[in-house]
């Protein structure tokens, strides 16, 4: 008798282990996931999960990259129209190195140039992003400005600064009040195009620098990811097959210990005989 019950227990354990495992794999099967919990695979949960944070990091990296590029974007715009305002001040000084003009002629071209600077320095400190300055060597113009563009520390990118005010590029002291003074300003003017042209050159070419990093992080974000997925995924034909095997044990666990009872039933009816 207790060699029967010994049995018994053997079958229902059996069904038992099946049931859970069949349970198991239908979990998997509905979710897509080799691993939903830790007691799944503790290991390779714990890396999944670190990969997610790569990604997650590299996606974060990629939003301050593009914050950065926004606002040299805005720096280059600024360059480009003080580019315009030079060129016509080189025109006016070109005009009033003419000795054949009047003083009263060249003080309505001193009177344009002025402005001009003026409004060189106006635009360059009006120039900003999120509040902060970018075109008049303070703020984030000032080239302190860094970003981390990765997803770990130590990947950061400095933010090109920038001046295009008159003062910094040597302008607002010159004058066309004389055919000299104009002389003098066309001079001032051709150093402070090259000055202009040196500054737009190294924000363009962070631009770039910044295109790279967000390209780099896409390919790390893709890699992780598929990485993560290579752990964390269900392989679906695996799980079919192993939902297919789990049934067949199941199946035959019941028709085993409903034999078995049938047997044991036939038994004790021999015995009463």
């Amino acid at each position: 008798m207790q060699i029967q019950k010994a049995q018994q227990f053997g079958f229902l354990a059996a069904n038992q282990k099946s049931n859970t495992a069949l349970s198991k794999i239908l979990e998997k099967l509905s979710t897509g996931k080799q691993i939903n919990r830790a007691s799944d695979d503790a290991a390779g949960l714990a890396v999944a999960e670190q990969l997610m944070t790569q990604v997650r990091g590299y996606q974060s990296a990629t939003t301050n990259v593009d914050y950065a590029q926004a606002a040299q974007y805005i720096a280059e715009g600024t360059g480009n129209e003080v580019n315009d305002m030079l060129q016509r001040q080189r025109e006016l000084a070109v005009q009033a190195s003419n000795g054949t003009l009047t003083n009263d002629q060249r003080a309505m071209l001193n009177q344009e140039y002025q402005q001009i600077n003026q409004e060189m320095t106006r635009i360059s400190k009006s120039s900003q992003f999120n509040g902060q300055n970018v075109a008049a060597g303070n703020d984030l113009g000032a080239g302190n400005g860094t970003v981390l563009a990765a997803a770990n520390p130590g990947s950061n990118i400095s933010i090109q600064g920038a001046n295009f005010t008159s003062e910094n590029l040597g302008t607002a002291s010159t004058d066309l009040s004389t055919p000299a003074n104009a002389a003098n300003a066309l001079k001032s003017v051709d150093n402070a195009m090259q000055n202009l042209s040196q500054q737009r050159t190294n924000i363009g070419a962070n631009i770039n620098r910044m295109d790279y990093a967000k390209a780099g992080n896409e390919a790390a974000t893709n890699n992780s990811q598929e990485a993560e997925s290579r752990i964390r995924d269900l392989d679906y034909a695996q799980g079919v097959m192993e939902q297919t095997r789990q049934n067949l044990l199941n199946q035959t666990s019941l028709a085993a210990m409903k034999n078995f009872n049938q047997i044991n039933g036939n038994n004790m009816l021999f015995l009463m005989e």
